[in-house]
């Protein structure tokens, strides 16, 4: 540590030059003789250099008083950047990115209402209240309560990612939910039709499917496999064995981030072997090297008279329910949309994906598409 003595007689050199005092603390020695207190230390992990003040005007006590003062300042300055809402929504969608499929869609709905208010703000100044409003002005009085409930989740998932990482102290957005009007009371389901009309829907479509081939057949996957759309149309040949009559999804592809196995029926057999080969993808795009674009198979059912009645994503559900309603054994059902059951201790144990089982129940399904294909 410097003494009085020194920094009374540092003299001026050709360049500039420090003491250093310790913790940071040092004198700069000005080729003119002027002396100043640099507190210039690594904080956090960010560099920091202050002027404290001119010497002798801040004496050498006083120097090391002020620079205690603003280390603990930059401190508090830097914890609060860290803890900002949209710092710590960057590390928790890292995680999420690692865990599920439909990740955009989180960042995207957060960006657009959440982040603009509160993305500069410290996590544990952001009260309960202040988030409800803010929905409430930009979602609720448009009827968006789907989209409220989905931030709510998202904003109750980041809060205890906050607690466990020892950004916030208590856990205070955890039922925002329950301030809005009953998700169960408005849910909208996904579009879609009774597996009984089936057969008059596919008459409309088949036609129109003549001017629009490929994506007739695209959606036709979709009845085959009962994917999700952004998985059967991302299909790749590689994925395929025609041998062993499965197709295997890799987890990244899937929405829950499992792999998952579809039996090939003797339909989608058919439809697999006469398309043709282009390049990795069954379903190549016609504009770029890319798949399908799933927004078109969307398009093709508006345009042909099934507006707000049927979406490709509705025709899992016809499928559900159509399995319902001829016995299908619920796991074996539930395994042919690829939903995932149970606690992690069950999924642990029981690692069955009811393959053959479900190789029996969609062919009995396609078998009834094609019945309908035909009336």
């Amino acid at each position: 540590m410097l003494n009085v003595l020194q920094v009374k007689s540092a003299k001026p050199k050709e360049k500039i030059y420090h003491l250093t005092d310790g913790d940071g603390l040092m004198l700069r020695v000005y080729p003119n003789g002027k002396k100043k207190w640099i507190l210039s230390k690594s904080i956090q992990g960010q560099r920091i250099c202050k002027v404290l003040g001119a010497y002798p005007e801040l004496s050498i006590k006083d120097a090391r008083a002020q620079a205690v003062i603003v280390d603990k300042e930059i401190r508090i300055t830097c914890s609060e950047e860290d803890n900002t809402f949209k710092a710590i929504f960057t590390e928790w969608l890292k995680l999420k990115k690692e865990r599920i499929k439909n990740w955009p869609d989180i960042e995207s709905r957060i960006n657009t209402y959440i982040m603009p208010v509160f993305g500069d703000l410290n996590i544990k100044r952001i009260p309960p209240l202040a988030l409800i409003r803010s929905m409430e002005s930009q979602l609720a009085k448009q009827g968006k309560y789907e989209t409220i409930k989905r931030i709510c989740g998202s904003l109750r998932e980041l809060e205890v990612f906050a607690f466990n990482r020892g950004q916030v102290d208590a856990l205070k957005w955890q039922n925002l939910n329950s301030t809005f009007i009953s998700p169960a009371k408005i849910r909208k389901n996904r579009p879609s039709i009774p597996w009984k009309e089936l057969p008059e829907a596919m008459t409309v479509l088949q036609k129109a499917g003549l001017k629009a081939r490929t994506t007739w057949e695209v959606l036709l996957c979709g009845f085959y496999t009962l994917l999700r759309p952004g998985e059967y149309t991302a299909l790749e040949w590689s994925w395929i064995d025609f041998e062993n009559k499965v197709i295997t999804v890799p987890a990244e592809t899937m929405k829950m981030k499992r792999p998952h196995r579809v039996p090939i029926t003797t339909q989608l057999e058919v439809l697999l072997k006469n398309r043709p080969r282009i390049n990795e993808y069954v379903f190549p795009s016609t504009q770029s090297e890319g798949h399908f674009v799933e927004e078109s198979g969307s398009r093709f059912l508006r345009r042909h008279g099934f507006k707000d009645k049927l979406v490709p994503h509705g025709i899992r559900s016809i499928g559900r329910t159509w399995m319902h309603d001829h016995d299908i054994p619920y796991d074996v059902a539930e395994k042919c949309i690829a939903h995932v059951g149970g606690t992690e201790t069950v999924l642990a144990y029981d690692r069955s994906d009811l393959l053959e089982k479900r190789r029996s129940a969609m062919q009995q399904w396609c078998d009834y598409v094609e019945e309908c294909l035909h009336k």
